[in-house]
């Protein structure tokens, strides 16, 4: 496999599993943008719920298609929503 097909904290582009986990994260990525904007805040306050600039711009962007669990959380809360109804999409 070359690497290309490899994604290395995702799903591998061979996977049967690999258009679906896309769409997903996807919509995952919209769900943060749009719960980020309707609380009003800018990617540099994130960081004030222990995220990076860096890192919350990758993961918004797409850059970052599987964040840790740790990061999920961390955005979940300073969105002001439980985990589980941030991944409620």
């Amino acid at each position: 496999m070359n690497d290309g097909a490899k994604n290395k904290r995702g799903i591998d582009e061979e996977s049967d599993f690999f258009e679906e986990f896309n769409a997903f994260s996807a919509r995952l990525r919209q769900k943060i943008l749009s719960l980020r904007k309707e609380k009003k805040l800018t990617q540099e306050q994130m960081e004030a719920f222990e995220l990076t600039l860096r890192q919350f711009q990758r993961i918004e962007s797409g850059e970052t298609t599987n964040p840790t669990l740790a990061n999920l959380f961390k955005i979940a809360k300073a969105l002001g929503v439980s985990p589980s109804q941030l991944l409620d999409i």
